[in-house]
């Protein structure tokens, strides 16, 4: 994941740790869906897909150096929801 956090945010905010602490998150698109590399997987789910998505990075209160991976998301729309869903209703967007 280290190519998606170098990437430019689509959509960059913060998220409140313990309702408290504000911490980073941002949803980046990217234009591959990655695999899981899973043998036992289905071919779909296994391999890259050449496709739209957007994937929620987050980073956790704390020095942290590397940003945690919050989900991947078919549309920005979802991508906001799932972020909701991970890390909590009271998010602060930006942009």
């Amino acid at each position: 994941m280290q190519k998606i956090d170098s990437l430019p945010s689509e959509k960059s905010g913060f998220w409140f740790y313990a309702g408290l602490t504000l911490c980073p998150v941002k949803i980046i698109h990217h234009s591959v869906l990655f695999g899981t590399y899973d043998p036992t997987d289905p071919p779909e789910f296994a391999n890259d897909q050449i496709r739209d998505c957007y994937y929620v990075r987050y980073l956790p209160p704390g020095n942290h150096n590397s940003w945690q991976d919050g989900g991947v998301a078919l549309s920005m729309n979802e991508a906001i929801f799932l972020a909701n869903r991970k890390l909590g209703p009271a998010m602060q967007w930006n942009t």
